[in-house]
């Protein structure tokens, strides 16, 4: 550039839905990256020529523009699509938003009038009719493999039937459930698209935490105490759960459309699934102001922040931290995670604190992995929490796993435990790595296929330092407890293993020998 060239003011602007998540960046005549930041540019550049760049959403917008005056130079944002059925969303059409309102106000299940707490709406749907009729040609419903489940992992419904409302014609269907406050889960049986064994197009069965709140009345402003948990799923060839969106919303409210924080959920929550932890101006002068109108923006800013290195909100966020505890309620798993995130990232004590069951967030689970390895007692022991450890999928920022089955009625399970070779006591403590296996051969195969056993093994064959239970727990991201139970199946059942004619070459003497020494 010609350092006795004029300057100009360029200022760049980000137009349009999502503009707060549109990241620019302006390149000089060399393709030197001369300036970059979310929404808006003002800048003051000698004149010339320069190219700038958009991202939002994977989709990358390219522009020049010829400097030679003051200049204002606006960029509209691509189409964006979502799960979320929102009004400016590319993919939102008005026979799913309509009905997306409606039956966020209907249960679709009887409801006692005495319920107190909040409620869980489930909205599954396709981008268009269009992809309906190419990827769903005989009309299935989307419920099918679907169930709520209670927090005992009891089968609440089944998303079918009447419990249920649908066009399978132009691609969705509700559910909604007026429910008491407390853990609930998102139960998916999985999908087999080929016969055998399965294969690369199969979908595993999957288990989503879901919470209904209630709130205390400390905290002004609040339209409602009860808030409905809102969950907005797009199908493919069946469900892609990285798409899932959710939101707390007052329960009396449901589902507005055109709500503009909606918009802002969804892009600090697609911005955290990509890894990047970022938080619009906007956002953040909410939570000074004290708006708490959307709890679910106030768990998704608090998660975003204690997980990146920023430094420039910390009494912000301590206020953030303080305060949901009373929006959502002070036992909530998500509440509880968050106060371990926090102590993490302020350096301060790990509150004194036990979680049994998981929490929406896989960051929050996560915090509390890394907690236990210094304060095992912080996961209840045998818990659904210590069990889902080392089950984890790690596609999305919601919480899932590989869960196990579906609870049998007592018709099914009246034989089922009569004539097998195992005790009831043995069988109870391996019943969720091995299922219904009951030979010592299909045992040991079973147990082979748990990554958690695989890798486990892996590091005892490749690590010649002396290792221990917290060494292993923090290479493999699980918790102290599930080691020692895990080599302890490995232990109680090497014969079975040992047996295996696929076994991997890692079972050998001497690793067995390194595990008894780990266990003592």
């Amino acid at each position: 550039m010609n350092s006795n060239a004029p300057t100009f003011k360029l200022t760049v602007s980000a137009v349009g839905v999502m503009s707060d998540f549109a990241h620019l960046t302006v390149y000089n005549g060399f393709l030197e990256d001369i300036a970059r930041g979310y929404e808006k540019l003002d800048l003051n550049l000698p004149q010339g020529l320069y190219s700038i760049t958009l991202k939002l959403d994977g989709n990358i917008v390219k522009e020049h523009v010829r400097l030679t005056e003051d200049t204002s130079y606006d960029i509209p944002t691509p189409p964006v699509y979502s799960s979320l059925v929102a009004d400016r969303f590319e993919s939102s059409h008005e026979y799913y938003t309509h009905n997306a309102q409606h039956y966020s106000l209907e249960p679709t299940v009887p409801t006692d009038d005495t319920t107190e707490g909040g409620a869980i709406f489930l909205f599954f749907r396709y981008t268009d009719l269009e992809k309906r009729k190419e990827l769903n040609t005989k009309q299935l419903s989307l419920g099918n493999g679907f169930s709520l489940l209670d927090a005992d992992r009891q089968v609440l419904y089944r998303l079918e039937g009447n419990n249920i409302r649908e066009d399978t014609d132009t691609g969705w269907m509700a559910f909604h459930a007026v429910l008491p406050i407390g853990t609930y889960y998102l139960h998916y049986s999985g999908y087999k698209f080929h016969n055998g064994d399965g294969g690369p197009d199969d979908i595993p069965p999957r288990e989503i935490p879901l919470q209904v709140f209630k709130s205390n009345t400390c905290l002004p402003g609040l339209p409602d105490k009860c808030w409905q948990t809102q969950v907005f799923l797009t199908f493919g060839y069946g469900p892609i759960f990285p798409s899932m969106s959710v939101f707390i919303a007052p329960r009396k409210s449901g589902f507005i459309n055109n709500d503009e924080g909606n918009y802002r959920i969804d892009g600090l929550r697609h911005k955290f699934h990509n890894g990047v932890y970022y938080l619009p101006e906007k956002v953040l002068l909410e939570f000074e102001q004290g708006q708490w109108a959307s709890p679910m923006k106030g768990l998704l800013a608090a998660y975003v922040y204690f997980s990146s290195p920023e430094t420039d909100n910390e009494a912000l966020f301590r206020n953030v931290a303080q305060d949901l505890p009373a929006l959502l309620g002070e036992d909530t798993p998500d509440v509880k995670a968050l106060q371990v995130m926090a102590a993490q990232y302020y350096k301060d004590p790990i509150p004194a604190l036990t979680l049994s069951q998981p929490c929406m967030f896989l960051a929050g689970v996560r915090a509390v992995i890394r907690a236990s390895l210094t304060h095992p007692d912080i996961i209840v022991d045998d818990s659904l929490l210590e069990d889902i450890t080392d089950k984890l999928y790690c596609d999305m920022v919601w919480t899932s796993y590989l869960p196990a089955p579906l609870p049998a009625t007592k018709q099914q399970t009246g034989d089922a435990t009569s004539g097998g070779s195992l005790t009831d006591s043995i069988f109870n403590v391996v019943e969720r790595i091995i299922g219904d296996e009951v030979t010592p051969e299909e045992i040991g195969e079973r147990l082979l296929q748990s990554q958690t056993v695989s890798t486990l093994l892996y590091y005892i064959e490749k690590l010649n330092d002396d290792l221990n239970v917290n060494d292993l727990a923090s290479r493999l991201q699980i918790p102290p407890n599930v080691v020692k139970k895990t080599i302890n199946h490995i232990l109680a059942f090497s014969d079975s293993i040992k047996d295996v004619k696929s076994k991997p070459e890692q079972f050998n003497i001497s690793n067995i020998d390194k595990l008894k020494s780990i266990q003592q």
